[in-house]
């Protein structure tokens, strides 16, 4: 009984210490969010998948989450009864459910992303533009990930990628207008300001470069344009260039993870020594 008692003890504070020592690995997310932000579209540039190759900081490499900054164009008036694509009122609401494909690659070298590592498809709920919203063409909004189930132990860079379907593209084009053909990926810069780093604050990226899955070049951001390594292939697209003395920046994005098993189990035995301690 006694060791049973100490085997859960441990497992109890290991599982409390995972969640107390979450560390952010990769963040280009501020903090607060403006009303919205420059975007990469999906639907209306022939997008399946978009993503970047990133560099780790911290320490911590057990993947726990990841979030990413959408913009959703389309306005609740549109989507709601007497709005332009109310239709048979599918979409009705404040907002909708999509499904999104989160994936994470290995590093590879060049315009490729190495072999998958992980992926999960999750729903989430999007909010839409608000039918009056700080005259902004948008609404920016944060959609988070639980990656745990996973079992992720992180390399120090990784290709990551976000996919959904369209109308006309993805694995599965839905073959009808739906409010996703108005659903972008915001990049770290607005209109009024250019972030130091490209926004990056935790982590690393080549600031000229994305990842795409594209049917064709990609009109960027700044009048610039993405040329995928292989068109309709994930691969790596280069700018090649900066606009208006502004590099172009980072994809939205933030990496959680929590220290390797072993740590854990070592800060778990730390905890109940500590504890022991203190009742002597």
């Amino acid at each position: 009984m006694r060791k049973s008692s100490i085997l859960g003890s441990m497992m109890a504070v290991t599982a409390c210490n995972a969640a107390a020592f979450a560390e952010v690995i990769f963040n280009s997310i501020p903090g607060t969010l403006a009303a919205n932000y420059t975007s990469q579209p999906y639907q209306a540039q022939q997008v399946s998948e978009f993503g970047d190759r990133i560099s780790f900081g911290g320490s911590a490499r057990q993947l726990s989450s990841a979030s990413v900054t959408m913009s959703m164009w389309g306005r609740y008036e549109d989507w709601n009864v007497g709005g332009q694509y109310y239709g048979t009122g599918a979409y009705a609401g404040a907002g909708y459910t999509q499904s999104f494909t989160f994936n994470i690659y290995a590093a590879g070298t060049g315009s490729t992303p190495g072999a998958l590592l992980g992926t999960v498809t999750q729903d989430k709920y999007i909010q839409y533009r608000p039918t009056v919203w700080a005259s902004a063409n948008g609404i920016a909004q944060n959609i988070t990930f639980d990656l745990s189930g996973l079992a992720i132990t992180l390399p120090e860079s990784i290709v990551w990628g976000l996919a959904f379907n369209t109308e006309n593209y993805g694995t599965s084009p839905t073959g009808v207008n739906g409010p996703y053909n108005q659903l972008n990926v915001c990049y770290n810069q607005s209109s009024s300001y250019a972030p130091a780093n490209g926004g990056v604050t935790v982590g690393s990226t080549d600031l000229l470069t994305k990842f795409i899955n594209a049917a064709t070049n990609v009109n960027g951001q700044y009048g610039s344009y993405y040329s995928p390594s292989t068109v309709g292939t994930f691969s790596m697209a280069e700018t090649g260039t900066t606009l208006s003395g502004k590099a172009l920046n980072a994809p939205m994005v933030s990496f959680d993870a929590v220290p390797a098993p072993g740590a854990l189990a070592l800060l778990g035995v730390a905890g109940l020594i500590g504890g022991r301690r203190r009742r002597a």
